[in-house]
């Protein structure tokens, strides 16, 4: 039985393969590759109630400036669809979090996609929320979710 032998020309294996790893364990160190992605989790901005809350059946709102609204819509993960929002720039979503209901309830929607938005300019703004396939599917929907928020300068002192 002959033994092969490596020659001064030839180079082990081995060598790219610890290249590789070395490289992915940089990009999962410095931040490159989160597990998180898509997720801008702050719990400290849930940690107040918020001014106004609002929900699927909200479609327009008053506040102040520097008020907060909690947005609460429904969502399972596991169907493959996400959550995508945007705000014109009187409104700064601070915070966002996924509540899942308790286990063993028996409903359609296992939880509740929530984001927390502050009012920081005056006049008409508007939150949209779009719920997405995360590919081109067939049988999945894509649904929107428009609030119109109304931003009055100062808060309404007659109570």
């Amino acid at each position: 039985m002959r033994i092969p032998e490596y020659g001064w020309n030839q180079k082990p294996e081995i060598i790219p393969i610890i290249l590789c790893l070395l490289i992915i364990m940089f990009l999962c160190v410095s931040g490159c590759v989160r597990p998180d992605t898509g997720f801008t989790v702050r719990p400290e901005s849930f940690r107040k109630p918020p001014d106004v809350y609002a929900n699927e059946s909200t479609s327009g709102v008053t506040m102040a400036v520097g008020d907060t609204m909690l947005v609460s819509y429904p969502w399972t993960p596991e169907d493959g669809r996400y959550w995508r929002v945007s705000a014109t720039e009187g409104l700064f979503v601070t915070g966002d979090r996924y509540t899942p209901f308790p286990p063993g309830i028996p409903v359609e929607i296992s939880g509740t996609r929530e984001w927390m938005v502050r009012a920081t300019s005056p006049g008409v703004q508007t939150f949209i929320g779009t719920l997405r396939p995360r590919t081109t599917s067939w049988n999945q929907e894509t649904i929107q979710q428009k609030i119109t928020v109304t931003v009055l300068a100062e808060k309404n002192k007659s109570t």
